[in-house]
């Protein structure tokens, strides 16, 4: 790792960043083009470097290299891209009553809303396919961004969500601001990322982690963080539990990690045969797992109250 005094951290403006590493574009390219069948190197034209900065903790791709319309409709193709059930979800509407007005931001095809008791709710997303398929089921979403609405709607909103949102703006600093300007004072704020205190961060190629895709990563210091920035009280911070279907992966990621020099991306034999193995013995030892020895799972909420 290398301390560098260049470029301002995107959420608190600090100077002091340290590179963890520099992504290499072609390989980026080619882990998408993999998964999705279509070359983004018209998107991934310059090596990408991965800092954190040593104030907030925030880690952060720079540049800012983020997703288009083509490249979130290449993943909207997968039924797992905009699941109907979300752990976050279930544990988001335990802090909204029947009486509160929802500011639901990257609101995707509306999902959310069918949980709630309230129907005082407003969803802003940018995808318009997200748009026509909450339309489909009579969720109206509005195509604007969350500056322009909370300019608009000043302090309207009991509660303001973003799930899985925060993650992929270039400008988190002026993102949070906007939802904060959208509350009501007493409103409460409600965000869920993956958590980069969880398995996620000792994964190789999990290139969805990864820009145009994600551009920044939130561990909990981070989290806090924000309620110190934007006048905010933590009401709370919740880690789901590690979900069935990741605790192979984390397995695998034992395993992998036996080696040394791990990095964000990697190719060649090495990387295949690692592979290979660590799927074999997961299958055998992650029977044998408690949940005393399992690591946060995939997502992170934090809730906060407006002072």
């Amino acid at each position: 790792m290398q301390i560098v005094e260049k470029n301002n951290c995107l959420l608190c403006d600090g100077e002091k960043l340290t590179l963890l590493e520099i992504v290499d574009k072609d390989l980026l390219v080619n882990k998408y083009k993999d998964l999705t069948g279509v070359d983004f190197s018209y998107l991934i034209n310059v090596n990408l470097k991965y800092y954190e900065c040593g104030e907030c903790k925030l880690r952060f791709f720079d540049p800012l290299i983020t997703g288009d319309e083509v490249f979130y409709k290449s993943l909207q193709q997968f039924d797992w891209y905009y699941l109907d059930e979300k752990d976050e979800y279930l544990e988001a509407v335990k802090h909204i009553s029947p009486t509160d007005k929802v500011l639901d931001v990257g609101s995707g095809k509306g999902t959310f809303f069918n949980l709630l008791q309230t129907n005082d709710y407003i969803g802003l997303d940018s995808s318009q396919n997200a748009i026509m398929m909450a339309a489909k089921e009579g969720v109206l979403i509005k195509n604007e961004m969350v500056q322009d609405y909370a300019d608009s709607h000043p302090s309207s909103f009991d509660v303001v969500v973003s799930f899985q949102v925060l993650e992929h703006v270039p400008d988190p600093k002026l993102f949070l601001q906007a939802k904060v300007d959208a509350l009501k004072v007493g409103g409460k704020l409600i965000i869920a990322v993956p958590s980069e205190d969880s398995f996620l961060k000792f994964a190789t190629n999990n290139i969805l982690n990864m820009p145009p895709h994600h551009v920044t990563r939130w561990p909990d210091k981070t989290l806090y963080y924000i309620a110190e920035r934007y006048n905010l009280q933590v009401v709370d911070i919740y880690h789901e539990s590690l979900q069935d279907i990741h605790k192979s992966w984390f397995v695998k990621l034992l395993i992998s990690n036996i080696i040394p020099e791990r990095k964000l991306i990697a190719k060649g034999l090495t990387s295949k045969l690692t592979s290979i193995i660590s799927t074999l013995l997961a299958k055998i030892l992650v029977k044998g797992l408690k949940d005393e020895m399992l690591p946060h799972g995939h997502t992170v909420m934090a809730v906060y109250q407006k002072k």
